[in-house]
């Protein structure tokens, strides 16, 4: 019969053993992101003041963006506004009341396609032909990027996050663009589509200020008053990411410096 001696481990593999342990579990996420090798746009963030960004797409329309800034400014709210170059190139005037007022603006790409399907190359390139419109015009610099449609995959945060962007998507969809209905787009907000997926601190929220979105201008005060009522403050997302300890998922990106080269 075979007898099989197992050797006591020595006090220095223990330790190096826990030491790993414990750096896997304090950093599980980060662990989690580059095992996987996925990369993921910014939905939410972790946060610990009751704050909520405010979003608005536009890429065409000339009827809801202005009665949009009116409610704002009446609310002295300020928010994000992603804008698309060519409709901001189209409408100069709107896109200076918009920094004029305090608001905060992102790109929202060149032509209004899916990222996630062309070459690295042609992303960059989308993303620059926006930027060179809307720096100039803003005299903001313009580092938050949400892609059209939402559409992105690995090359295209990867596109982004070399040219120095966060890619932001939404953990709220008012699914305005749909036009269900002031009522729907204040539940959908406020409420979710499933119990407790509300808005709540933290929450990126989606709305469209194209033409597209008729339902918001309307749905907007009561959301605006509700989320107050609650004690919340609607916010700019990049100030909402500068008060932010983390974001979500795990493999979105905090930093504003790009990531190295993959």
């Amino acid at each position: 019969m075979r007898i099989i001696i197992f050797k006591r481990p020595s006090w220095r593999n223990l330790a190096l053993w826990g030491i790993l342990l414990f750096v896997m579990l304090a950093y599980r996420e980060n662990v989690t992101s580059v095992f996987s090798g996925k990369l993921k746009p910014i939905y939410s963030v972790n946060i610990d003041s009751k704050a909520i960004g405010l979003t608005f797409d536009i890429s065409w329309g000339e009827k809801t963006a202005e009665p949009i800034l009116d409610i704002l400014k009446q609310e002295d709210i300020r928010a994000t506004f992603f804008l698309s170059s060519p409709w901001a190139d189209k409408h100069q005037e709107l896109v200076r009341r918009m920094v004029a007022e305090g608001h905060e603006i992102g790109s929202h790409g060149n032509r209004h396609i899916d990222l996630n399907t062309l070459a690295s190359e042609e992303i960059e390139k989308e993303i620059i032909t926006a930027q060179q419109v809307l720096e100039p015009l803003t005299n903001q610099k313009i580092r938050l990027l949400r892609p059209p449609n939402g559409a992105y995959n690995n090359k295209v945060i990867a596109a982004a996050d070399k040219l120095g962007y966060r890619v932001i998507q939404w953990s709220v969809d008012s699914l305005d663009w749909k036009r269900p209905g002031p009522s729907a787009v204040i539940n959908n907000v406020l409420n979710g589509s499933r119990a407790g997926s509300g808005a709540k601190a933290g929450d990126i929220i989606l709305f469209h200020a194209s033409d597209s979105a008729p339902d918001t201008v309307e749905a907007l005060p009561t959301v605006i008053k509700s989320l107050r009522l609650q004690g919340n403050a609607l916010i700019p997302v990049g100030q909402l990411l500068s008060k932010a300890s983390s974001t979500w998922p795990p493999e979105s990106n905090l930093k504003e410096d790009p990531l190295t080269a993959r």
